[in-house]
């Protein structure tokens, strides 16, 4: 078994982010569970403006480290449902792990809950000829 460790990143300070992964990092580790970190302090500080993550290229950053989800078990979001909701990287993440069979599991407020599947709602709108942007 091995988990990729999921946690919003965007927006957040680098210090709170390696907080977080080096918890879950801790435990996983205690129980002898591999795991995968994609979070990559020299791309965050590269990224970084005051010590807060400022994603410049987040489609670049976000396949890069996704690619790993691949090798894992399952996927462990780091943080709330609201979280989630706000953050388009681990939505992303998401749809990748429960749609390619990998478990998917949201740490909220003290309880491991899975996410088994989605309902994914698809609104597609039609430009004339010649609108291409």
């Amino acid at each position: 078994m091995k988990i990729y460790l999921a946690t919003p990143m965007n927006g957040r300070p680098i210090e709170d982010i390696k907080e977080k992964i080096a918890d879950w990092a801790s435990l996983l580790a205690k129980k002898g569970i591999d795991f995968f970190n994609p979070f990559s302090e020299a791309i965050a500080m590269d990224n970084a403006v005051d010590g807060v993550v400022e994603d410049k290229r987040p489609v670049e950053i976000l396949c890069n480290a996704a690619k790993y989800i691949e090798d894992c078990s399952s996927v462990l979001f780091i943080g709330s449902m609201d979280e989630l909701r706000q953050s388009l990287g681990c939505q992303v993440e998401l749809v990748i792990a429960v749609n390619y069979g990998k478990g998917f599991y949201l740490y909220d407020d003290g309880e491991i809950i899975e996410i088994e599947s989605l309902k994914l709602t698809w609104k597609f709108s039609r430009r004339t000829k010649g609108q291409l942007r």
